[in-house]
């Protein structure tokens, strides 16, 4: 498995090299990154996760998707409260992005092609069952924490989960696999074919982002690498020790120590742009932290090895 990961690893730095020089020469814009992002989010990633679940169900699948999603709301309840305790080392445009970082990861854009990779199609259905809370907590917590004024009503941040576009293909597949339905095999390769894509797109997309010039003094730079060092590194482990104690299985730990070292999710610059945050250090976090990631989760998944 680890010899896997380092392949993938390696592709998905080859990948980032490609959008980062893409950008550099001009070829990928701002303009260009937002047709890519709605592509991907929009189409690409719900189509992926759409046929993973159409590879069939069986109960000890079931199970495992229940304790990585019982698993994934536990943990990210833990870190929304860990990440409030205040702290010193930050001043208040960092220590929005560190809360929003410890709490949001890139396991979509990065995870899914990671866990694939590793698991195949079943990888990715339990990827998605993991990340239920993260896109829950990105998209109805990351405005408020990077815009405390912001007062979102609980049937607004209801309406936002009904409406998130990867738990209704998630839903869908499930209810096509519960009353026995199955699509024409053209389309079901087409979809597929389509989902196929979500790597290179979203990594593409990733690498372009970070293209843009980041400066940061000394103070920042330590700061950058505390918020790297919990997520990649603090944070998983955790995660594994809690696997381990709860003795699950090999792909189940794998799945969710694996997604909870994932990077600094890209939305975070993207906050901090929208509601003129600290950008540059929200940049530089984001960055060094998805760097970072291509070693440290091959790190991670020898130490998941070593454990079994």
């Amino acid at each position: 498995m680890t010899t896997i990961l380092i392949n993938t690893q390696l592709t998905i730095l080859t990948y980032l090299i490609v959008g980062f020089f893409l950008s550099k020469t001009g070829l990928i814009d701002g303009q260009a990154q937002l047709f890519i992002s709605n592509l991907t989010i929009n189409v690409l990633l719900p189509a992926s996760v759409f046929t993973s679940f159409l590879t069939g169900m069986s109960m000890d699948l079931l199970i495992s998707l229940g304790t990585i999603l019982i698993l994934a709301i536990l943990l990210e309840v833990f870190l929304s409260l860990a990440s409030k305790i205040p702290s010193s080392r930050f001043t208040p445009s960092e220590a929005c992005i560190a809360h929003y970082g410890y709490l949001v990861s890139n396991g979509g854009l990065i995870g899914t092609p990671v866990i694939e990779s590793l698991f195949g199609p079943v990888g990715v259905m339990c990827c998605n069952v993991f990340m239920i809370p993260t896109r829950i907590m990105a998209f109805s917590a990351g405005e408020s924490i990077f815009n405390p004024s912001l007062k979102r009503t609980p049937k607004a941040i209801l309406f936002s989960i009904l409406t998130n576009k990867i738990l209704v293909v998630m839903a869908l597949g499930l209810a096509m696999i519960g009353f026995h339905l199955s699509l024409p095999a053209p389309v079901l390769t087409a979809l597929q074919k389509i989902g196929g894509c979500l790597a290179p797109f979203s990594l593409i997309l990733v690498g372009s982002m970070l293209a843009q010039k980041v400066k940061l003094n000394a103070a920042m730079i330590k700061n950058v690498a505390w918020i790297t060092l919990i997520r990649l590194l603090a944070i998983p482990l955790a995660a594994l020790g809690i696997c381990l104690f709860l003795h699950l299985d090999f792909q189940t730990t794998a799945v969710i120590t694996l997604l909870m070292g994932m990077p600094v999710g890209s939305s975070c610059a993207s906050f901090a742009k929208k509601y003129r945050g600290n950008e540059a250090f929200a940049s530089a976090v984001v960055l060094i932290s998805t760097l970072l990631s291509t070693m440290t989760l091959v790190l991670l998944m020898k130490l998941i090895e070593l454990a079994f």
